[in-house]
């Protein structure tokens, strides 16, 4: 009964990213930095001078790149709803708030996933400069496509609170870029310092830097993947008491 205005509302958010010029240039912007970064610009983060037939360098820049991408993509979802007054009409249908949120919620992830579609080259072209070909870690590379999708997913839900909480699109990017810097590297940077003791390690676990570079050396626990799904499901409880609290 519900699975026909998911797909709708799913299919809708989806299409008009894709189908708009700021979308597409979005996506484009993602795979021309990775690419210039990683390829051609000369640095830690190229995978040539790196020496090594590993993703390492890609998975530590690719989520600084993810606080500007994700916020673009949700800054839409809700907010843009909201300033045209159809989030409220929306309402007034027989479709729950949930319903709604998780369909905005699936089509971000998407939009994420296909933006990192284009990165799978990366794989291929190391593999293929391997010595000898075909040297690299599959596994590695595997659980670090799965911590990106993770770290992806947690900021997408907070993208979405953010997006929820106002009507500006311009306010919503750039408090979902806050929360998500502040979310993934400030209990890391704070840490760092030595500050609370034997309590440092307990205050970086509290940031998603350190639940993310598990899978980065391939180390990612089912106690991170929950940790993942514990945050983005704390962030989707925040937008759906925002949308509750417009009706």
């Amino acid at each position: 009964m519900l699975v026909r205005p998911f797909c709708t509302l799913y299919l809708r958010e989806v299409r008009s990213v894709l189908q708009s010029v700021l979308g597409m240039a979005i996506l484009g912007v993602f795979v021309l930095i990775s690419g210039l970064f990683h390829w051609v610009f000369p640095g830690q983060w190229n995978l040539i001078e790196r020496g090594v037939a590993d993703l390492e360098p890609f998975f530590l820049f690719t989520p600084w790149i993810l606080m500007f991408i994700v916020p673009a993509i949700t800054m839409r979802s809700l907010a843009e709803e909201r300033s045209a007054g159809t989030l409220e009409w929306l309402l007034t249908r027989p479709l729950h708030p949930g319903l709604i949120l998780s369909a905005k919620f699936a089509a971000s992830t998407t939009l994420v996933a296909l933006a990192l579609l284009p990165t799978l080259i990366n794989v291929v072209l190391l593999s293929a400069l391997g010595n000898p070909p075909g040297n690299i870690d599959t596994g590695a590379v595997l659980a670090g496509y799965l911590g990106l999708m993770l770290l992806s997913s947690a900021f997408v839900a907070v993208g979405l609170a953010a997006s929820a909480s106002t009507s500006s699109q311009v306010v919503s990017f750039l408090a979902s870029f806050t929360l998500s810097l502040l979310w993934y590297y400030g209990p890391s940077a704070l840490g760092s310092f030595d500050l609370f003791g034997s309590w440092d390690h307990s205050v970086q676990w509290l940031g998603a830097e350190m639940h993310y570079l598990a899978a980065c050396r391939g180390a990612l626990a089912i106690q991170d993947v929950a940790w993942f799904i514990a945050c983005a499901a704390a962030a989707l409880a925040i937008a759906r008491f925002r949308i509750l609290s417009i009706r």
